[in-house]
């Protein structure tokens, strides 16, 4: 694990740079986030894709919200990776984790709230 990965309920999650998510080819969760001074993240929005090079970038609905709510962080967690909610290598930090959500997504957007829903199951 490395020392930027970032753990989101037990499941590690890869920490880039929040526009290189056209390199990430293949399905799995994301997250768009931010940085905070403490070290910890806020998640300002969470989906599973089946292709995150397609879903992850300035296209995406909720990109223009994120990037003005101080996002500068892509978080990832490939699908076909074999580590297991708390399988956690000793000694890595669990940086706070807040979660932030776009107002429609908090107020029961179905379309939002069926999505978050498939990615926490998928995490978890």
């Amino acid at each position: 694990m490395a020392e930027s990965d970032v753990i989101i309920d037990g499941v590690a999650f890869m920490s880039l740079f929040h526009r290189d998510g056209r390199f990430v080819r293949g399905g799995g969760l994301f997250a768009f986030a931010r940085r905070d001074p403490d070290g910890g993240r806020t998640i300002l929005h969470f989906e599973l894709a089946q292709d995150i090079s397609q879903a992850a970038g300035p296209g995406h609905r909720r990109w223009g919200w994120a990037v003005s709510q101080g996002m500068d962080e892509l978080l990832v967690h490939l699908a076909g990776s074999q580590q297991q909610p708390g399988d956690i290598a000793d000694g890595v930090a669990e940086p706070p984790i807040r979660w932030a959500l776009h107002p429609a997504d908090q107020a029961g957007d179905e379309d939002a709230a069926g999505l978050e829903g498939e990615a926490r199951h998928a995490a978890g």
